[in-house]
Protein backbone atom coordinates (compact mmCIF):
# COMPACT_ATOMS: atom_id res chain seq x y z
CA UNK A 1 0.00 0.00 0.00
CA UNK A 2 1.29 3.46 -0.86
CA UNK A 3 1.82 6.05 1.91
CA UNK A 4 -1.17 8.00 0.50
CA UNK A 5 -3.24 4.81 0.45
CA UNK A 6 -2.44 4.17 4.11
CA UNK A 7 -3.63 7.67 5.05
CA UNK A 8 -6.84 7.19 3.02
CA UNK A 9 -7.50 3.91 4.83
CA UNK A 10 -7.03 5.51 8.26
CA UNK A 11 -9.36 8.37 7.35
CA UNK A 12 -12.05 6.03 5.96
CA UNK A 13 -11.92 3.90 9.12
CA UNK A 14 -12.23 7.01 11.32
CA UNK A 15 -15.15 8.33 9.27
CA UNK A 16 -16.93 4.98 9.59
CA UNK A 17 -16.35 4.90 13.37
CA UNK A 18 -17.90 8.36 13.63
CA UNK A 19 -21.03 7.63 11.61
CA UNK A 20 -20.07 9.44 8.43
CA UNK A 21 -21.14 8.38 4.97
CA UNK A 22 -18.11 8.35 2.69
CA UNK A 23 -17.35 7.44 -0.87
CA UNK A 24 -13.96 7.09 -2.53
CA UNK A 25 -14.40 8.07 -6.15
CA UNK A 26 -12.46 5.97 -8.66
CA UNK A 27 -11.44 8.28 -11.47
CA UNK A 28 -11.87 6.45 -14.78
CA UNK A 29 -11.83 9.40 -17.15
CA UNK A 30 -15.61 9.54 -17.35
CA UNK A 31 -17.91 12.02 -15.66
CA UNK A 32 -16.87 14.89 -13.46
CA UNK A 33 -13.55 14.52 -11.69
CA UNK A 34 -13.52 15.17 -7.96
CA UNK A 35 -11.43 14.89 -4.78
CA UNK A 36 -10.43 11.56 -3.18
CA UNK A 37 -13.20 11.27 -0.57
CA UNK A 38 -16.73 12.59 -0.61
CA UNK A 39 -18.45 12.48 2.77
CA UNK A 40 -21.52 13.49 4.69
CA UNK A 41 -21.13 13.93 8.44
CA UNK A 42 -23.68 15.43 10.80
CA UNK A 43 -25.54 16.84 7.79
CA UNK A 44 -22.50 18.54 6.25
CA UNK A 45 -21.03 17.75 2.84
CA UNK A 46 -17.25 17.24 2.96
CA UNK A 47 -14.66 16.81 0.23
CA UNK A 48 -11.22 15.54 1.20
CA UNK A 49 -8.16 15.40 -1.04
CA UNK A 50 -5.59 13.05 0.51
CA UNK A 51 -1.85 13.39 -0.09
CA UNK A 52 1.13 11.40 1.15
CA UNK A 53 2.53 12.48 4.53
CA UNK A 54 4.41 15.76 4.31
CA UNK A 55 2.57 16.98 1.22
CA UNK A 56 -0.33 19.44 1.49
CA UNK A 57 -0.22 20.73 -2.09
CA UNK A 58 -3.16 20.09 -4.38
CA UNK A 59 -3.16 20.32 -8.17
CA UNK A 60 -4.82 23.26 -9.91
CA UNK A 61 -7.83 21.08 -10.71
CA UNK A 62 -8.12 19.75 -7.15
CA UNK A 63 -7.92 23.31 -5.83
CA UNK A 64 -10.76 24.29 -8.18
CA UNK A 65 -12.94 21.39 -6.97
CA UNK A 66 -12.23 22.31 -3.33
CA UNK A 67 -13.26 25.91 -4.03
CA UNK A 68 -16.45 24.73 -5.76
CA UNK A 69 -17.42 22.62 -2.75
CA UNK A 70 -16.75 25.50 -0.35
CA UNK A 71 -18.69 27.93 -2.57
CA UNK A 72 -21.63 25.50 -2.52
CA UNK A 73 -21.63 25.56 1.31
CA UNK A 74 -19.64 22.40 1.96
CA UNK A 75 -16.34 21.78 3.68
CA UNK A 76 -13.32 20.79 1.58
CA UNK A 77 -9.61 20.56 2.28
CA UNK A 78 -6.31 18.82 1.55
CA UNK A 79 -4.84 16.53 4.20
CA UNK A 80 -1.78 14.37 4.67
CA UNK A 81 -2.74 12.54 7.87
CA UNK A 82 -5.58 11.32 10.05
CA UNK A 83 -4.54 13.79 12.79
CA UNK A 84 -4.77 16.77 10.42
CA UNK A 85 -8.16 15.54 9.17
CA UNK A 86 -9.60 15.12 12.67
CA UNK A 87 -8.32 18.55 13.77
CA UNK A 88 -9.76 20.19 10.63
CA UNK A 89 -13.17 18.57 11.12
CA UNK A 90 -13.22 19.44 14.82
CA UNK A 91 -12.58 23.10 13.96
CA UNK A 92 -15.83 22.82 11.97
CA UNK A 93 -17.56 21.15 14.95
CA UNK A 94 -17.69 17.74 13.27
CA UNK A 95 -16.65 14.34 14.49
CA UNK A 96 -17.10 15.24 18.14
CA UNK A 97 -19.68 12.55 18.78
CA UNK A 98 -20.01 8.81 18.45
CA UNK A 99 -23.26 7.55 16.87
CA UNK A 100 -23.25 4.60 19.29
CA UNK A 101 -23.82 6.86 22.32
Amino acid sequence: MTPEGAVKKQIREWLTEHGAYHFAAVQMGMGTRTVDLLCCMQGRFIGIEVKRPGVLKSSKFQTLVIKEIINAGGIAFVTDSLDYTVQYLQRHHLGLYNPET
